[in-house]
């Protein structure tokens, strides 16, 4: 005797949805468009991001790390080092705990803690700047006081 399937169940409404509210979008290809206009759009893209990031998806994580890469390539650019994004990754990844992954790496480590942190406190601005290679001042002490 076969045995009934059970009743499947629509899935829950997602709590963001991947689309702009219609009040937010152009009503017309104008290419007249103010500085308002744009600052508005992007004012309306930021928010919706907060609201995707604040739900905390499964693949946020992931996202924090790609987006802690490419600081970390373009903050290596900025240095004047000439690793790309695959090279800093692996720098992290593939050292053994314990073991000092370089410069590309550190830079990739402090970049991925500043994307995983929501607060900032003296102790974790003192493990970023020990990650970058700055010497501890007391500037560096008020940051959290200034954020």
């Amino acid at each position: 005797m076969r045995s009934r399937p059970s009743p499947r169940h629509p899935p829950p409404p997602p709590a963001w949805s991947p689309r702009l509210p219609g009040w937010a979008l152009r009503r017309s290809r104008d290419i007249n468009e103010t500085e308002t206009d744009a600052a508005f759009a992007a004012g309306i893209a930021l928010k919706s991001l907060n609201d995707l990031t604040r739900v905390d998806p499964a693949w946020l994580g992931c996202w924090r790390d790609r987006l802690a890469l490419k600081s970390a390539n373009v903050a290596a650019r900025m240095l004047g080092r000439n690793q790309e994004g695959t090279a800093i990754r692996d720098a992290v990844l593939l050292t053994a705990p314990g073991d000092d992954p370089g410069p590309a790496g550190k830079l990739f480590s402090a970049t991925r803690m500043l994307a995983r942190r929501s607060g900032i406190t003296t102790p974790f601005v003192r493990e970023v700047a020990q990650l970058l290679g700055m010497t501890w001042t007391d500037s560096l002490a008020s940051i959290p006081d200034m954020v």
